[in-house]
């Protein structure tokens, strides 16, 4: 009897060994950790900018692996863990998985940096900035990471539409709508944002995009309703491109043949000396225009084949 269980156990249709499972079951079971000795892992590993400044420098990536457990629900844990996962599965196909866990980490590496530039400006400043970080107060979660996520997937899918509350945004905007919010409710009350996390994260995505644009799979791409790569007119005006390049690709050697020709007869007036330029490269058998049609101007002429055929007819006129 074949034994079903050699394919590998599986957590929301994928591998255990995947990716997402694997930041998802990390961050969970840490999340346990935290029930046990909260106060000692948010002081040893969230990211308190003071410590950092002390020497513990690791704190600006161990930050994204904690998450608040003051609520009776899990909240802080379970929105970044969906929008890893929900993000995850789009952005993997593309990137695939090796670039999608650096995007991650570099994302939440990004976000820690930029709390501590942002807390050490507000110490010049007097620390009493609100929308800068207070360098004695910790940041935990991997928020830093899905903004990170979250910026590649609005390049990604631009026209796709994403529930910010309860209103809905186009992804290419979503990062700076949330950030946005993130900011006024940060102005308003004492949300307890990280603003400047969620800042970071977002720029080091969209860093990551433009470094690695050209070396994305656009081909797998998910064909799902309103996440399309760019719009139909721009899907055309692209195809029409790439064909008129490949065209122009296939003549251009014969081009400079020809440009290299030209340039040799261009100064030459006796027939026997053009003649002696010419005789060599003559095409046998050669199917070619009318004599009025010879331009050596003309791009047509300049990509065939049979040109040095019409130029030499041309010096016996």
């Amino acid at each position: 009897m074949r034994d079903n269980r050699s394919a590998g156990s599986q957590l929301f249709g994928h591998p255990i060994t995947h990716p997402l499972n694997l930041i998802l079951i990390f961050n969970c079971l840490v999340f346990i950790l935290q029930h046990f000795a909260n106060e000692q892992l948010v002081y040893r590993f969230g990211l308190i900018p003071d410590l950092v400044f002390q020497g513990a420098i690791w704190q600006v990536f161990t930050y994204g692996f904690l998450h608040s457990v003051g609520n009776l629900l899990p909240i802080h844990l379970l929105f970044n863990m969906y929008g890893l996962y929900m993000l995850g599965t789009y952005i993997i196909p593309v990137i695939g998985k090796k670039k999608f866990v650096i995007l991650y980490f570099l994302s939440q590496l990004g976000g820690g940096i930029l709390v501590l530039l942002f807390a050490f400006l507000n110490n010049q400043l007097g620390g009493q900035v609100i929308i800068l970080d207070q360098s004695g107060v910790p940041t935990i979660g991997a928020s830093g990471a899905v903004f990170g996520l979250l910026a590649v997937f609005g390049q990604l899918y631009p026209n796709s539409e994403l529930f910010l509350l309860v209103f809905r945004v186009k992804a290419k905007n979503a990062v700076w709508v949330s950030l946005g919010i993130g900011y006024f409710l940060t102005l308003i009350s004492n949300t307890g944002i990280s603003n400047t996390c969620h800042l970071g994260g977002a720029l080091v995505g969209l860093a990551f995009f433009r470094f690695y644009e050209k070396s994305f799979y656009r081909s797998s791409i998910p064909d799902l309703p309103g996440m399309e790569w760019e719009t139909e007119d721009k899907k055309v005006n692209r195809d029409i491109k790439k064909t008129t390049t490949t065209i122009e690709d296939l003549f251009t050697d014969q081009k400079k043949i020809n440009e290299d020709i030209l340039s040799k007869i261009r100064n030459l007036h006796r027939y026997s000396d053009i003649e002696a330029v010419l005789l060599e490269k003559q095409v046998a058998s050669a199917n070619i225009c009318p004599p009025s049609t010879y331009n050596p101007e003309d791009p047509i002429c300049l990509r065939c084949e049979w040109l040095p055929n019409c130029a030499l007819r041309k010096a016996k006129d």
